[in-house]
């Protein structure tokens, strides 16, 4: 089952992007000192969630290099065209939908790379079917030109298993 954000976004996605529909909103947890320094790459990765709750695509794509890998489910987009001809508009549908809550986060930079790593969990509802997964997502970023652009995504999700009933 592939869900990008986020989603699994946090899934799918999940690096922390603020509420922006009513029925798609995620929380972020407090920034660690070293996320305070990483605070730019952080945007970039909060704001390329927004876009895609948004449905803005062409915030979205300005986010990412052009040859981005985004590795989902075992399967992978090798480039932006890829990605906008692929996964783009149905991960902007799933968003819709989808609460997401980012549990931990972590960011480093070192020189001119900074990496964004968040768990977090994603529930709601895609195509009538209820969502409620754990998710991981790594993202990798380059500043180029004085801009961060997001040269690697790992997203991982799955469904969470269901409490046994106490005894």
């Amino acid at each position: 089952m592939k869900y990008f954000i986020i989603i699994g976004v946090a899934s799918s996605l999940l690096a922390g992007c603020g509420p922006s529909a009513p029925d798609a909103e995620l929380t972020k947890t407090s920034q660690t000192p070293g996320e305070t320094v990483a605070k730019p790459a952080i945007d970039a990765v909060d704001t390329f969630h927004k876009a895609l709750t948004d449905g803005n695509s062409k915030q979205a794509l300005a986010l990412l290099a052009d040859d981005v890998l985004i590795y989902e489910s075992g399967g992978a987009e090798t480039s932006k065209a890829d990605y906008a001809a692929h996964h783009l508009e149905a991960d902007m549908a799933f968003l819709k939908g989808v609460r997401q809550n980012v549990s931990a986060r972590a960011a480093q930079v070192s020189g001119d790379v900074a990496w964004v790593t968040s768990q977090g969990e994603t529930t709601g509802t895609y195509k009538d079917k209820a969502i409620d997964s754990a998710s991981t997502e790594t993202m990798v970023l380059r500043q180029r030109d004085g801009q961060w652009k997001i040269v690697h995504i790992h997203l991982s999700s799955a469904d969470k298993k269901p409490k046994s009933p106490a005894p």
